[in-house]
């Protein structure tokens, strides 16, 4: 076997001013130093740059003395730390076999202890924190290595309990599939895109809301058919004149942040729309009215003015939406890991889990399972910083 090489992980800590990265890596050029891989941080005006340095094979050890000693002296000159570890081939090859995933929250300094200390007891380490707000630590992202956790759907649970208990919103996704930015967004309707369950409504026009209230309240919960549930539901509402139905679409309200969530998509270039287990009588004007780019739902047959109680066509359920976004995304050439669904009921949970990234929006606890994203309600606006986007992206479109 040939020899193996040599690493030394070299820190470099102290304040932060112009023209430090360029004389240490001078340095490193001069004396045919390969840096073979880098991470520099800044907060405040403190600066941390972690460079691990490739010393080659036989004669690393004579390189090896005579760079440390000149970036010391550098660092001595600009009354900067440097601290260093040597490491061998093997110890990198294995810290390179990672598995990370990125953690974001919004919550303060009590939440990100307890989240450290769930990590911790689930033996996943936390590589890197940033501070996603401008000044306060309001929005936090953990890069966290997952390699060492011996049941990651445990720790899943664990988190998205612990974030239901604080009542904070967290996502923990795939460093992979964070980094492949979103272009294409699927929005459930009721009781997501708007703040009410528009049947809900209906049946209280047509007098009959707590006998479609226990129907609705068990689809949710995933106790009852959504087909025969919304069957039974709408052969209730027989009669309901549409004067009716214009009635509620007109007093329809968005959620709180929805408008600013998508117009800033929108301007950032993400393609929108909704799956709804609703109407087509709603999901569409709201669609135009927000500038989405697509509605799906069910629709109400109606006659004389009136409704029959009876759908037309095939029944948008839960495996229907999962294959919309399947198919929609192939339509616009999206790969499914670069696509978003968020809704609240198990109506949607087959949809959360075929898009690249499952949001649960002030969810039932069994869809927060199988999502990637917990959010509570009136929190739509925190999406944006779940997919990347800046303070500033939000500033610019408000």
């Amino acid at each position: 076997m040939g020899e193996q090489k040599d690493y030394v992980v070299v820190t470099l800590s102290g304040r932060d001013r112009p023209g430090i990265t360029a004389a240490f890596t001078r340095i490193l050029v001069e004396h045919g130093v390969a840096v073979a891989d880098i991470d520099q941080a800044t907060l405040q005006d403190f600066l941390a740059l972690t460079l691990l340095l490739d010393l080659g094979g036989p004669d690393g050890n004579g390189k090896k003395d005579s760079v440390l000693k000149d970036l010391l002296y550098e660092a001595n000159r600009r009354g900067m730390s440097l601290d260093f570890q040597l490491l061998s081939e093997r110890e990198i090859q294995r810290r390179r076999e990672k598995n990370r995933f990125v953690l974001t929250f919004f919550g303060d300094t009590p939440a990100l202890a307890d989240i450290a200390a769930v990590l911790g007891e689930a033996n996943a380490n936390i590589e890197r924190i940033i501070n996603l707000g401008k000044v306060s630590p309001d929005c936090l992202e953990l890069t966290v290595d997952v390699r060492e956790v011996p049941a990651l759907p445990r720790l899943k649970e664990q988190l998205v309990a612990l974030s239901r208990r604080l009542g904070i919103d967290l996502s923990f996704q795939k460093l992979e599939a964070y980094r492949k930015g979103k272009r294409l967004v699927f929005f459930d309707m009721d009781r997501t895109l708007v703040d009410v369950e528009v049947i809900d409504e209906m049946a209280r026009a047509a007098g009959v809301h707590g006998e479609v209230a226990r129907v609705t309240e068990k689809a949710m919960r995933g106790d009852l058919d959504f087909a025969d549930a919304l069957r039974h539901r709408v052969a209730l509402l027989k009669g309901l004149r549409v004067e009716e139905l214009e009635r509620i679409r007109q007093g329809m309200r968005v959620s709180e942040g929805a408008e600013r969530l998508v117009a800033t998509l929108k301007r950032l270039g993400y393609r929108m729309g909704v799956l709804s287990g609703g109407f087509t009588f709603f999901a569409e004007p709201l669609a135009e009215t927000l500038g989405l780019d697509f509605a799906y739902a069910n629709t109400l047959e109606m006659r004389d003015g009136k409704l029959t109680g009876r759908l037309v066509g095939d029944i948008l359920d839960g495996a229907a939406k999962a294959r919309l976004v399947h198919a929609v995304a192939g339509e616009m050439g999206v790969l499914l890991d670069q696509t978003v669904a968020i809704g609240d009921g198990m109506n949607d949970s087959l949809m959360l889990a075929q898009a690249g990234l499952g949001i649960a929006y002030n969810a039932k606890e069994g869809l927060a399972q199988v999502a990637s994203v917990q959010l509570g309600r009136t929190r739509l606006i925190n999406i944006l910083q779940i997919l990347g986007v800046t303070e500033d992206d939000m500033a610019s479109s408000s």
